[in-house]
C-alpha cells in the first residue's frame, strides 16, 4: 500500500542517493525523445527506493510508476495508490524541489483517470506557482503546458482558452522552455483555426510542426501536433484525411503513455475506424476497419469499468456509430440521445456539438430531414456557444 511504501527505511547511501537525482534529472527527457528506455529508468528507481531505503527523489520514481500503471498496464487503481505514495514520500521528506514535478505528473498523468478532468486545474496552476517558487522552471512549465491541454478538452471557451494558451506559449519562450513551447503550441494553432483568427507569422502550422518534431526526433511534440490535426479533421467532419492521418500516424499512445491525450487519442481512433468502415467500397476494408473501431472501444469500455468517467459519452457516441455500421437504428438514436445527454451535463460543449453533428448525418441519410435539421441546428448551437467561429461558418 501507499503507507507501507512511504514507510520504507530511509535512503543513506550517498552514491545512491546522487544516482536517483541522476536518473529523476534523465526521465523528462527520455519521456519526450526516447520512450523506450522510460519504462526503464523508472523501474530502477522504484527498484531503488525499495532495496537502499527511500530518498527524496523516490517520490519521482512511485509517481512515474503510477504513470506507467494508468497509461500502459491500465491499473488505474494502482496507479492511483503509487501517486499517493508519491505524496506521502514528498510530505515526510518536505522537499521543495520535487513538489512542483510531483504534482505534475500525479494530476497530468494518473488523477485524471479516475477523477474529472475539470478537478486538474487548480492544481497544476499550483504546481506552477510551487516551481517558479522553488526553482524547478522545468516541472512549472510543464503544469502550465498540460493545464492548457486540460482546458481544452474540457472545452474551456476558445476566446479565453487562447489568451490563456497564448500566454503560456509567451511565458515558455520566455524561460528558454523550447521542449515545454512546441508541446503547447498545437492547441494554440487549433483553437485560432477554430475561432477563424490568424496566429503571428512567426508560429509554424501544424504540418511544419510533424515535419521538425520528426526530424529532431521529439515524438512527444510530434504526438501533440498530430492529435491537434485529428481534433481539427473531426470536428471539421473532413473524414478522409482523418482516414489518412490516422494510417500515417500510426500507435500515438506509445510516445504519450497516461496522458488524456492518449485517452483522446484512442476514442478519435475508433470513429475515424468506424467512419472510414461505413464509407468503405470492399468487404474487406470494411472489416479492417470495424476491427480497429472495435479494439479501441474495448480499450475505452476497460477504462470506464476501473472508474474513467471522462470517456463515457465518447463511448456511447462510438456505440451510435457502431450501430450505423450495423444498421441498428433504435440503438443508433438511443446512444446518440445518451451521449448529449453526458456530454451536456459534463459542460463539454465540444463533444456534444460533435454528437449532435454526427446524429444529424446519421438521420439525413435516413432520409429524416426533420431530425437531421433538428440536430444540426443543436450542433451549430453547442459549436457557437464554445467559440468555433469558423465551424459554424462552414456549417452554415
Amino acid at each position: 500500500t501507499a503507507e507501507e511504501i512511504a514507510c520504507l527505511p530511509e535512503l543513506s547511501d550517498e552514491q545512491i542517493i546522487m544516482g536517483q537525482k541522476m536518473l529523476s534529472l534523465s526521465n523528462t527527457a527520455c519521456f519526450l525523445v526516447q520512450p523506450t528506455l522510460f519504462p526503464i529508468i523508472v523501474f530502477l528507481m522504484v527498484r531503488f527506493s525499495v532495496k537502499y531505503g527511500i530518498g527524496a527523489s523516490s517520490c519521482d520514481g512511485f509517481a512515474t510508476f503510477g504513470l506507467l500503471l494508468c497509461g500502459i498496464f491500465g491499473d488505474l487503481m494502482g496507479g492511483r495508490e503509487m501517486a499517493k505514495a508519491a505524496e506521502l514520500i514528498l510530505a515526510n521528506h518536505d522537499s521543495k524541489v520535487m513538489k512542483s514535478r510531483v504534482g505534475f505528473v500525479c494530476e497530468a498523468f494518473v488523477l485524471h483517470w479516475t477523477v474529472p478532468l475539470q478537478a486538474t486545474f487548480v492544481p497544476l496552476l499550483q504546481g506552477y506557482q510551487i516551481g517558479l517558487c522553488g526553482g524547478d522552471i522545468d516541472s512549472a512549465g510543464w503544469c502550465l503546458v498540460m493545464r492548457c491541454h486540460h482546458l481544452f478538452y474540457a472545452a474551456r471557451p476558445l476566446e479565453g482558452l487562447e489568451r490563456e494558451i497564448h500566454t503560456c506559449v509567451s511565458i515558455m519562450s520566455q524561460l528558454n522552455l523550447e521542449a515545454h513551447r512546441m508541446v503547447a503550441l498545437p492547441y494554440l494553432l487549433a483553437v485560432a483555426k477554430l475561432r477563424g483568427v490568424d496566429v503571428a507569422e512567426e508560429y509554424m502550422d501544424l504540418e511544419a510542426m510533424v515535419k521538425v518534431a520528426s526530424e529532431t526526433s521529439n515524438m512527444a511534440s510530434r504526438g501533440h501536433a498530430i492529435f491537434a490535426q485529428l481534433e481539427l479533421m473531426v470536428i471539421f467532419k473532413d473524414w478522409k484525411r482523418a482516414t489518412e492521418l490516422l494510417i500515417e500516424a500510426g500507435n500515438l499512445r506509445l510516445y504519450i503513455p497516461g496522458h488524456f491525450v492518449g485517452v483522446r487519442f484512442t476514442a478519435l481512433d475508433a470513429l475515424i475506424s468506424l467512419k472510414a468502415a461505413q464509407t468503405s467500397s470492399s468487404f474487406l476494408g470494411r472489416m479492417l476497419w470495424k476491427r480497429r473501431g472495435l479494439k479501441s472501444m474495448k480499450l475505452l469500455r476497460s477504462w470506464i469499468k476501473k472508474g474513467n468517467g471522462n470517456v463515457v459519452h465518447l463511448h456511447y457516441i462510438l456505440s451510435a456509430e457502431l450501430a450505423v455500421l450495423e444498421g441498428k437504428e433504435k440503438r443508433a438514436e438511443d446512444n446518440f440521445q445518451s451521449a448529449v445527454k453526458i456530454a451536456c451535463r459534463s459542460g463539454l460543449l465540444q463533444d456534444r456539438a460533435l454528437a449532435h453533428g454526427l446524429a444529424a448525418a446519421y438521420h439525413t441519410k435516413q432520409g429524416d430531414n426533420y431530425w437531421a435539421g433538428y440536430h444540426n441546428e443543436c450542433s451549430q448551437e453547442a459549436y457557437a456557444a464554445w467559440g468555433a467561429k469558423s465551424q459554424v461558418q462552414e456549417g452554415a
